[in-house]
């Protein structure tokens, strides 16, 4: 029986604050279940002052216009408009308040201090202001006919009421402000870890592919000369090319897909094993690897890239990485590149170059996401980065630390650390 009754008042419960959260009201279960209980004992109480609570009196029936509201919002889940929801609580203290007590403090008209604090809290400082009024003349128009000691009392009870009601009003709107809020912010924190992760999945697809299309382009180059061949020992050695141009090519897939699920299981568990990102200083064996694959690239570097903060670091790499990879996809049949890579302190400037194919126009394709999400990174970091046509080539130029257009460090000159032509 104990559990039968402790689960039909949670289901209780639970529907009261249903009802209000479909129509927009953010208070607990208890504070509308506080008034209208108060209600309830005003009226019964007012009966017993009149002696007409048993036995019972047709003064009794005002206690089922006050029960008419609560029945509808907690048993059946309706709900009333303000105006109608206030008349039988108005109606029945009207009644009530006709037939005044001998002596004392009338409760009667305690009802119309919790109608008013219950339509203010709930509707607005202007519906209740309409009740509030409402109640007042009731009080005055009870002085006014069947006499009232003490209604100076009465009113200033209704006064209080509309005051209790617009501080919970107050609060409601406060608290539903910081809750969307909350929301706003969240949306905004999800949309940039989205992106963040787009471009971490995007950068390392875009390289390995890189990787793997020059492993690829060698395999098929070898391929040929294997038709070539005018010799067992030149096919033999055109043989051990193409096979370890696939195998280089196999490995970064499978390193690539590695990088890939770690990402996703950090985006979905949160609890993936950590691995330490590349920084500026890594840009050289970036370099090496895509030269490695077969990319005619050149490399010039100043300073210590290892001495730029993380972050920092990362975002260059990660635009090195890209450029390199739009340099696979967009720069011809032969492409070539250049990278230079100066840092000094917590400024540096890195400089992707390469000729650009069909005469020199421009890739078909566009800015593309590629470009987009490097600017997107400078932009994280307060760099400033410029992508686009340049003497017959296309340039991505990145100065961080940066004032102006034409600011930032001079670029290594005659200095150059790695360079690879292709086979």
């Amino acid at each position: 029986m104990l559990r039968l009754i402790r689960d039909l008042d949670a289901a209780m419960h639970a529907r009261i604050e249903a009802t209000m959260e479909r129509r927009g009201i953010l208070y607990p279960w208890w504070i509308p279940t506080t008034s209208f209980t108060g209600q309830v004992c005003c009226v019964l109480l007012a009966l017993a002052q009149r002696d007409a609570l048993w036995p019972l009196q047709p003064l009794t029936a005002v206690l089922l216009l006050v029960l008419v509201s609560p029945t509808i919002h907690f048993v059946f889940g309706g709900w009333l408009p303000w105006w109608i929801d206030s008349l039988g609580t108005l109606g029945a203290a009207a009644l009530l308040m006709l037939s005044p007590v001998a002596s004392g403090i009338d409760l009667a008209p305690a009802l119309l201090a919790l109608v008013t604090a219950e339509i203010v809290a709930r509707d607005g400082v202007l519906p209740g202001g309409v009740v509030g009024l409402a109640a007042s003349g009731l009080i005055v128009l009870t002085r006014l006919t069947v006499g009232m000691d003490s209604y100076g009392v009465y009113l200033l009870e209704v006064l209080l009421g509309g005051m209790v009601g617009a501080m919970l009003w107050w609060q409601m709107r406060a608290l539903t402000a910081e809750r969307n809020a909350r929301a706003s912010a969240w949306a905004r924190a999800t949309t940039a870890e989205r992106e963040r992760i787009a471009r971490e999945i995007h950068d390392l697809v875009a390289h390995s592919l890189s990787v793997s299309l020059l492993q690829i382009t060698g395999a098929r180059h070898a391929l040929r000369d294997v038709r070539e061949a005018s010799g067992p020992g030149e096919t033999a050695e055109a043989v051990a090319e193409v096979d370890a141009a696939l195998a280089d090519a196999e490995q970064v897939g499978r390193r690539a897909m590695g990088d890939i699920r770690r990402a996703v299981s950090a985006m979905a568990d949160g609890g993936a094993e950590r691995h330490a990102l590349p920084g500026a200083g890594d840009i050289a064996a970036l370099v090496r690897e895509m030269a490695g694959a077969g990319l005619a690239v050149e490399y010039d570097e100043q300073g210590d890239p290892a001495a730029l903060p993380d972050a920092a670091g990362l975002g260059l790499y990660r635009i090195a990485q890209e450029s390199l990879a739009n340099v696979v996809k967009h720069g011809g049949a032969d492409p070539r590149v250049r990278v230079q890579l100066s840092v000094t302190g917590a400024r540096a400037r890195l400089r992707v170059a390469n000729p650009l194919p069909n005469g020199g126009r421009p890739r078909p394709d566009g800015i593309g996401s590629g470009l987009a999400g490097m600017q997107a990174r400078a932009t994280q970091l307060g760099a400033r980065l410029d992508a686009g046509q340049a003497d017959g080539e296309w340039v991505v130029d990145v100065r961080l630390g940066a004032t102006s257009a034409r600011g930032g460090l001079e670029l290594p000159c005659g200095r150059t650390l790695w360079k690879a032509e292709p086979a």
